[in-house]
Parts: C-alpha cells; structure tokens; sequence
C-alpha cells in the first residue's frame, strides 16, 4: 500500500471508533497545548522585557543595591533590604568618573498609601530625579514631569498613572496625600512597556527624589542611572564606576549592569522556563502516548482477521507495520493539531484581555508537532510490531 493509502485506511479506522479516539486525543491535545501555551507566554514576557531594557539606550549603565550572586545574576533580592547606595555615591561619580556623562539619574524607593478622601491605593511610591521617569517607561500624557526646580526646593508634587487618577477620581491640579503628606497632582502618565524589571507590579507614582529622601529621612537611594559618554566605551565606563565605588564603599556591596548585561540575566531565566515547560509538558505526553498504546494494542486485537487476510495476499511484515505505525502518528498529529489550535486561541484571549502578549513562533509549532511525531512512533511501534508479526493461520481462525 501507498501512503496516502495508509493514511485513508488510518484515517477510517480513527473515525469508525470516534469516542474512543477522541478520547485517547486527551492526553496528546493537553500535553501540546501546554508546550505552545507556556512557551509563548515565556516568549512574550521576554520580548516586552527586552523591549524596556533596549528603550534605556546603549550608553546607560545602571547601579542597583546588592552584590551579584557568583553566576553574575543581580541580587534583586537586595530590593527588599536596606539600600546600600547614597547620595555621596553619585556627587563621587560626579567628581572622579571621566567617562560618564555628568546628568546623573537616580530613584528613590518609598512606602505609603496613595490617598483622595476615602478614596485609597496600594501601589508604589517612587522619588526619581528630573527625566528618570523615562527608566521606568513612563511617558506623560497630560500636565508636565518632575523639573529641577521641584528637585532643589523639595515641592510636594506627584505624578500619577492615568489608571490611578481614575481610581482616585483625581485629574491634575487635585490634592492627595501619601500618609499624611499632602501632593499637588502635576502629570498623568502611562507605562509603554506593561513588564517593567525595574519597578514593581501595580501602579507607581512619582515624586521629587529629594522629597522621597526627606520623607524617608535617608540619603539612601534605590537607583543610579549613569549614561557613557561614548557608546563604544560603555564597558570601561561600567569599570570605572564599578572601580569608584568599590573604593568608596570598601566592598562589593553594590551592582553595575548595562542593558546587555540584564537581556544576558532575563534569556537565562526565559531558557531555564522554557525547559521546565518543555519537561512537565511532557509527562502530559507520556499519559498521552501510554494511551495511544492502548488503544492501539486494542485496535490490533480487533483487526486480527484484517491481518491475517493481508498477509494470506502477500502483505508483507513492514507492510503491516507501516500501517499501523501511520495510524498511531496520524493520531497524534492530530491532538498537536488540536492543541496548537487552543492554544492560539489562549494566546488571543490573553493578548486582549491582560497585560501579556504572547508569542507564538514558527519554531514553537514545529517543536509541539515534532514532539506528537515522535510520540506517535514511539508508543505505536509496540503495537504495530505485535500486528506485524502474527501468524496469518492463527490470524484467519481468530473469532
């Protein structure tokens, strides 16, 4: 028999027993479905990722508090502790460094609710300096940002997301308080980029980075956002602060990233998630191929007589075996099928109706049939060899 032979026979005894094929289907659908699914979501979240880090500019180096871990993965741990940065640091960068940029940005991190009456909301309070709001992707939409007048005489002024002036039922020139200090509302913006490493989830509000440090009353900072003065000398630049501030500080305590250095920690993370998915997926594959074995031993048993009649007419071993091997692939083909289907279909829900945008490649579809391919060779050779290798006698008597 031909192929396309094959796969009409294999394609008639799939539909002559449809519950029974559909549900052997279950187990191939949800284990491909969970591949494409989880693999475009990782995709998504490292292409917005990428996004924002590549918005920061070739020549910005940035400064986080904490010491990176051996791998050279930043302690982001260190958020959560005490910061080890301050003031002094940047007025040092500003007297010694000579291949930096004198504009130096930096960000304070705040706590505190942001209040309207009995309106309240938990989100992130952030002091930055004027124009760092653009580290964090924000981009003004109505009123103006943080200049440096607001800076040197410490005004209470804040700037909102456009989705917390509308929780608060505030618009710009309105009064609201983070814990009992009071702001004057001068700027409504919106984050470009939903996934951002450098902020928190939720919504962020910003205010003067000296105001940030006087109701924290600290001069510790959260951020230090330098920019090289040559794009082909941001490497020795990221030296050269690494090297200052080590003497100044007396140890390591602190760590110097450029974008490059961030995508090299974010595809790092992305692969291991795209292993753990590809491996948990997989079990869901394993379930699915034991049952096409199953059902496979059972459809042999069932054609024993269909065996027997082919080999009594010259049918040979491989023959046999082709046929049913085709059967088992066919099925599987089709539950990747299925299951690449749903999980386009996911991918256009989430798209539209949550921040994620995910991303389903040419190589993710390959690998999720590949993957139903191979599973339908390897848990249909059993079955097929066993069909393959019956005596026609035996098999022309069987009842």
């Amino acid at each position: 028999m031909s192929i396309l032979e094959n796969l009409k026979t294999a394609a008639k005894s799939l539909y002559a027993n449809k519950l029974r094929s559909f549900l052997t289907l279950l187990g191939v659908v949800i284990g491909v479905y969970a591949v494409v699914t989880l693999l475009a979501a990782a995709q998504g979240v490292q292409q917005q990722i990428t996004g924002s880090i590549e918005d920061l500019g070739p020549k910005t180096i940035i400064v986080i508090p904490g010491e990176s871990v051996p791998a050279g993965t930043p302690n982001f741990a260190a958020n959560f502790a005490p910061s080890t940065l301050f003031l002094s640091d940047i007025e040092h960068l500003k007297q010694h460094a000579t291949l930096i940029e004198e504009d130096i940005d930096y960000a304070v991190f705040i706590g505190g609710l942001v209040s309207k009456d009995d309106k309240r909301l938990n989100g992130f309070p952030l002091g930055i300096s004027p124009g760092a709001e653009e580290m964090f992707s924000a981009v003004i939409k109505t009123g103006r940002t943080i200049n440096d007048q607001d800076l040197t005489q410490k005004s209470k002024v804040i700037l909102l997301s456009v989705r917390a002036a509308e929780k608060l039922d505030v618009t710009v020139g309105d009064q609201v308080n983070i814990g009992p200090n009071g702001f004057t509302l001068i700027g409504l913006f919106e984050i470009e980029q939903d996934l951002n490493l450098t902020t928190s989830t939720g919504d962020m509000f910003l205010i003067p980075a000296t105001v940030a440090n006087e109701i924290n009353q600290s001069s510790q900072i959260n951020r230090i956002v330098a920019y090289a003065k040559d794009v082909e000398q941001v490497d020795k630049a990221k030296t050269e602060i690494e090297t200052l501030l080590g003497e100044k500080h007396g140890s390591q305590d602190f760590t110097v990233l450029k974008p490059t250095d961030l995508l090299d920690t974010i595809n790092q993370i992305t692969d291991i998630l795209a292993y753990m998915v590809v491996g948990i997926a997989s079990v869901s594959l394993l379930v699915g191929g034991i049952g096409i074995s199953n059902i496979m031993l059972v459809t042999v048993a069932e054609r024993t007589r269909e065996i027997g009649i082919r080999k009594a007419v010259g049918a040979t071993e491989s023959a046999i075996l082709i046929q049913f091997l085709i059967e088992s692939v066919v099925l599987t083909v089709i539950g990747a099928v299925i299951g690449i289907g749903l999980a386009y279909l996911t991918s256009l829900a989430s798209a539209k109706f949550s921040p994620l945008q995910p991303i389903i490649t040419v190589e993710t579809v390959a690998l999720a049939i590949v993957m139903g391919v191979v599973a339908g060779v390897i848990f249909g050779l059993f079955p097929a060899i066993r069909a393959a290798r019956k005596n026609p006698v035996a098999a022309l008597r069987y009842e």
